[in-house]
C-alpha cells in the first residue's frame, strides 16, 4: 500500500469508529431511559434500536477493516442507506404519534407480530424486549420526543456517512 492509501485507510477507520461510538452512545441513552426512567420501548422503538445497531455494526466492521477508497465508499453507502431506513422508521413512529387513532394501530401491528414471531426480544432482553405502548410524547427534551430525536440522530448519521469518504481524503 502506498502512503496515501495507508493514510486514507487510517482516517476512514477512525471516522467509522466515531460513527460506531455515536451509535453506542445513542443505544446507551435509550437503555438509560428504559431502565433508569421507566420508559419502556414500543415495537417501533425496537425497530429504531435495530437500525442503530445495524448502522453501528456496519461502522464497526468498516473501522476494523480500515478500508481503501473503494470500500470506504461501499461501507459509507451501506451505512447511510441503513440510517435512512432507520429515519423512515422514526418518521413513521412520529406519524403514528400525531393521531391517537393511528397510535392505537401500533398494538397488534405487522411490526409487533414480526417482532413476536422472531422472538427478537429474547436475543438481548435488556435492549430488544418491548413492553411499552406507542404513546404520545412520554418524554421530551428541547420540545422533541424520543422518535423525533431518533429521526434527528438517523439523519445526522446518514449525513456523516455520506460525507465520510470525502472527509477521509481531506
Amino acid at each position: 500500500m502506498t502512503d496515501d492509501r495507508l493514510i486514507l485507510a487510517e482516517r476512514s477507520g477512525r471516522l467509522f469508529t466515531l460513527v460506531f461510538l455515536a451509535c453506542i452512545a445513542i443505544l446507551g441513552f435509550a437503555l438509560y431511559l428504559q431502565h433508569a426512567k421507566g420508559l419502556y420501548p414500543c415495537p417501533w422503538c425496537i425497530v429504531q434500536r435495530l437500525g442503530f445497531i445495524a448502522v453501528g455494526l456496519i461502522a464497526l466492521v468498516a473501522a476494523l477493516h480500515r478500508p481503501g477508497p473503494g470500500m470506504t465508499v461501499f461501507y459509507s453507502v451501506l451505512g447511510a442507506a441503513t440510517a435512512v431506513a432507520g429515519a423512515v422508521a422514526a418518521g413513521y413512529h412520529i406519524y403514528l404519534q400525531l393521531d391517537p387513532q393511528r397510535l392505537a394501530s401500533c398494538v397488534g401491528s405487522p411490526v409487533e407480530r414480526f417482532l413476536d414471531q422472531t422472538d427478537i426480544g429474547s436475543w438481548a432482553p435488556p435492549l430488544l424486549q418491548y413492553d411499552g405502548p406507542c404513546q404520545l410524547d412520554p418524554w421530551s427534551f428541547l420540545w422533541l420526543s424520543i422518535p423525533e430525536w431518533s429521526l434527528v440522530m438517523f439523519i445526522g448519521l446518514a449525513v456523516a456517512l455520506a460525507l465520510l469518504p470525502r472527509l477521509a481524503r481531506a
